[in-house]
């Protein structure tokens, strides 16, 4: 289950520009689908367009569907302009999550290795851990992905470029593709 967090009435963060946060997750999330479907995976989007879904909608849609994995995409922002890198949340504690997100960072790290990946060790393993409704309310192991930080105006033109949008969507599916081998 790929989700494009945000959409419709809710626009997600909107950067310096007025680039959208919905938009972005949106467009990297129809290339991870498009990937992993190349993949003989059989991936199903939370959203196709812009629509409004709460996040009750979003979690019960997935387990309805019995999806192996849930991956929440979206893009930070910080009052703090100077704010960036990558994170993936789990739920808190020790979860079948955590492998997903293992593999997800690992892949992302390997596609982006300048990229600032902002990780808490303090488990043992890269994710940061929080109470998102998407993430304890979900049956299936479950991620949230903020990909870079719109709020950063070299990052928001960086988020909005098509390449990199392809290379996000590439390494979110190689992680996810890795966790699935295993």
């Amino acid at each position: 289950m790929i989700d494009p967090g945000h959409g419709g009435a809710d626009p997600g963060a909107v950067g310096p520009s007025g680039i959208r946060e919905a938009d972005i997750n949106l467009a990297v999330a129809t290339r991870v689908a498009s990937l992993l479907t190349r993949r003989h995976h059989e991936p199903i989007l939370t959203r196709t367009g812009d629509v409004t879904m709460s996040l009750q909608t979003r979690a019960s849609f997935a387990n309805s569907r019995g999806a192996d994995c849930y991956v929440s995409l979206h893009c930070n922002a910080a009052v703090s302009r100077e704010a960036h890198g990558f994170e993936i949340w789990t739920s808190r504690g020790h979860t079948r999550a955590d492998s997903l997100a293992s593999c997800i960072s690992a892949a992302w790290s390997l596609e982006f290795p300048s990229m600032t990946i902002r990780a808490d060790w303090s488990d043992g393993d890269v994710d940061k851990e929080s109470g998102f409704y998407v993430l304890v309310n979900t049956k299936m192991p479950a991620v949230l992905l903020e990909m870079q930080f719109i709020s950063h105006p070299q990052w928001e033109a960086w988020l909005r470029v098509a390449r990199n949008q392809d290379r996000m969507a590439a390494a979110i599916a190689a992680g996810v593709g890795a966790w699935k081998a295993n």
